[in-house]
């Protein structure tokens, strides 16, 4: 039997699909939308060995060949405790959650679902209920010619990352790159080898070691940074007891990357980084003004950078984050930066060719979050 498995996505469903097609690179495309995304030729132990690394990705659905859940609820001796979500055609949940009531008790199955006012269960819900460890989270995926029925076999755990955002000393006036984003540009372009070059407040490499990367470096021009990161990492790396992780944090201007000289020659290493957003913007202070100026100031940044990373002997490649900005509905990219990159690298696609998915003019991804005025444009580079 050729398995197959419904990936439910995140707000941003095209990050989404751009990560798991860069954590499984030979899944095939049966279908999808904003919501879902089907594919076959994977395993489940693939995904379960890979899945607690997926950022973008709310819960996995293994498609199974009965096709209602009297047949599911039959192989649970227990009290049938259930939830069921559906995707693509918004049937009535209520209809159904009723109607499958009524089927399980005409069979003398002893059962309860746990939807609340007939919704869609949450992540939070599901974990709550303990639903995936009992396999009886279900969905139906129903498009207009198909309609596929499975089960939970992984849910992201939101608790974690929650204790992840808040459990590290941090500065607040320094925007702060999301552990989840950080988790993603990490997938985008997979290496055992993590270089961060503005390491700020270490984001990228406490997540590059929590997914098992075997060397982190790190760089900044800033002593208090290097010192609060390094005393961090090494906590995790007490906290956690891992000793397979090699690391080497230095005090280096990115201006000058050229002059990096910690890190030894390695095919295999990869830029993973975003640099300052500069300062936090709000609906009182934001102004097209203060964009141009700090877009100048970046720019003069970006520009050392990869005209002086263009000199270090090594095959870089580069998933890197920059801002742009909305004002009364209206977007403001960072449209100088593009050039600059041009000049210096090739921006491949993050997303599958095969893929009829519209990106930028740019072939960025973007990254937003509600009720911030600064977003991120997401590029994956190489060298020229």
């Amino acid at each position: 039997m050729n398995h197959q498995f419904a990936f439910q996505l995140w707000r941003e469903f095209k990050l989404s699909i751009a990560e798991i097609f860069a954590v499984f690179p030979k899944g095939k495309t049966l279908y999808f939308d904003t919501d879902i995304l089907l594919l076959e030729n994977i395993t489940q132990d693939e995904i379960l060995e890979k899945a607690s690394n997926l950022w973008g990705t709310i819960k996995v659905i293994e498609i199974i060949e009965r096709e209602d859940l009297l047949e599911a609820a039959k192989d649970h001796e227990w009290k049938f405790k259930y939830g069921i979500s559906i995707f693509w055609k918004k049937e009535s949940l209520k209809k159904i959650l009723i109607d499958q009531k009524k089927e399980l008790k005409e069979n003398s199955i002893s059962s309860r679902f746990v939807n609340k006012d007939f919704k869609n269960l949450s992540s939070a819900q599901i974990l709550w209920e303990k639903l995936c460890s009992r396999w009886t989270d279900y969905s139906y995926i129903i498009s207009n010619d198909k309609k596929y029925f499975g089960k939970t076999i992984w849910i992201q755990n939101i608790e974690e990352y929650s204790s992840r955002d808040y459990s590290k000393d941090r500065d607040m006036q320094v925007w702060m790159l999301p552990p989840k984003l950080a988790q993603m540009m990490i997938n985008l372009w997979k290496s055992e080898a993590i270089y961060d070059p503005f390491v700020w407040l270490w984001t990228v490499l406490i997540e590059a070691i929590l997914m098992w990367n075997k060397e982190i470096y790190g760089s900044d021009l800033s002593q208090k940074m290097i010192d609060t990161s390094t005393k961090n990492i090494d906590k995790l790396l007490q906290d956690k007891n891992i000793k397979w992780v090699r690391k080497n944090i230095k005090l280096q201007n990115a201006k000058y990357i050229s002059e990096v000289g910690f890190i030894e020659k390695n095919n295999s290493i990869k830029i993973v980084t975003e640099w300052y957003l500069w300062e936090v913007m709000t609906q009182k202070n934001i102004s097209i003004e203060r964009i141009e100026k700090q877009k100048k100031s970046l720019l003069d940044l970006y520009q050392w950078f990869f005209e002086w990373l263009s000199k270090k002997d090594f095959p870089w490649e580069i998933i890197i984050s920059f801002p742009f900005w909305e004002i009364k509905w209206t977007y403001y990219y960072f449209e100088e930066v593009y050039q600059l990159i041009n000049t210096y690298c090739n921006i491949e696609s993050l997303l599958p060719i095969s893929l009829d998915l519209k990106v930028t003019k740019s072939w960025s991804l973007l990254y937003k979050r509600e009720k911030q005025l600064v977003w991120r444009e997401i590029f994956k580079l190489t060298l020229k």
